[in-house]
């Protein structure tokens, strides 16, 4: 006779090769409410009028609405993807008012795969495939320089040991920051932020991830090297978001989600109400970026961990993220750019 613990992983196997089998479209969640797809298109262009509704598929699969309507006497028509709750195009006329631009491709510390992190190499390596934003890690040295750095202190990634903000400049640019990674890199500096944002003006923007430091310095830097515009922020430190924001409320802050789920996003918007949601990969799933994006937010995902690689980067994609952040940056701009997802 068969035994009860046999018969489960049966069971268990039978179940696995029938999701196996199951085309990935199965998966997908059912479509946002027309009321929830108007809204999305309201919040683009608040004197948008519908008349008409209709569900449809798009040419890659995917539900989408195309809503009629008018603004002001003109005629327009929006298109909603009503799997990830976000507006792909308005058009008013005939012209497009609003376009999605696509998923915007970060560098984590500009990239770790292909040079050593947080370095000038590794920025020209990073702008080299073709990313958007480079995510910097920045502190301040022992007089108030910005530097580009990870940790707090220098062991990891140098050949010496000590704090940073315990280090003069002089000090820090001593340090060999390339060999540990690759003795091709031999001798690479730990750079400023101001040697840094020189190398990307007119070529990639920085994606700041606020370590520790002085909010009006960093305001002062980042305006006097002619990045007056939004700049993306990241800052684990909420009490530093809200200093940093006293300062100058022009930046994109993207938080992340606590550790609860859909529960955390509540409480991320009620207690920062950023522009931005940081999605780190534990929580990554179409549901997640979509209840983001009911909430009138943008969706920054991370794929960094054992599951960076081309299938990882491929399900993250599907969730219909605005940002995606990844070691892998090669693979993600050649996954991207095979979907059209970016010039």
């Amino acid at each position: 006779m068969m035994t009860f613990r046999r018969q489960m992983n049966i069971n268990t196997i039978a179940l696995l090769l029938g999701l196996l089998a199951t085309p990935f479209a199965a998966f997908a969640l059912d479509p946002i409410t027309p009321l929830e797809a108007l809204h999305l298109v309201e919040a683009k262009n608040r004197r948008f009028s519908v008349t008409e509704i209709h569900l449809g598929r798009s040419e890659l699969r995917r539900d989408i609405y195309t809503i009629e309507g008018e603004v002001e006497g003109r005629s327009a028509i929006a298109r909603v993807d009503a799997e990830a709750a976000r507006v792909s195009w308005i058009e008013l006329e005939g012209t497009r008012e609003y376009e999605w631009p696509g998923v915007i491709a970060v560098g984590h510390r500009a990239t770790v795969k292909l040079a050593p992190e947080n370095t000038i190499a590794a920025i020209e390596k990073a702008i080299e495939q073709g990313v958007d934003l480079l995510e910097l890690d920045i502190r301040q040295s022992k007089e108030g320089v910005f530097v580009l750095i990870h940790d707090a202190t220098v062991a990891r990634t140098t050949n010496a040991r000590g704090r940073v903000d315990d280090m003069t400049l002089e000090e820090l640019q001593a340090l060999d920051a390339g060999s540990w990674f690759d003795e091709a890199f031999k001798g690479e500096q730990i750079p400023t932020l101001k040697d840094a944002l020189a190398v990307m003006k007119g070529r990639a923007m920085p994606d700041i991830d606020f370590k520790a430091g002085d909010p009006a310095a960093l305001v002062a830097l980042l305006r006097g090297e002619g990045f007056d515009g939004p700049l993306t922020m990241y800052c684990g430190d909420w009490d530093l978001i809200h200093a940093t924001r006293k300062v100058d409320r022009n930046f994109l802050f993207r938080p992340t989600i606590p550790e609860y789920g859909e529960t955390g996003l509540t409480i991320l918007i009620q207690e920062v109400d950023p522009p931005i949601v940081n999605i780190n990969w534990p929580h990554v799933t179409k549901r997640m970026v979509r209840q983001v994006h009911l909430a009138g937010k943008l969706a920054f995902i991370n794929t960094m961990g054992p599951s960076d690689n081309e299938v990882g980067i491929r399900l993250g994609i599907d969730t219909g993220a605005d940002y995606i952040q990844s070691d892998q940056i090669d693979v993600l701009m050649r996954e991207l750019r095979a979907r059209g997802l970016h010039d």
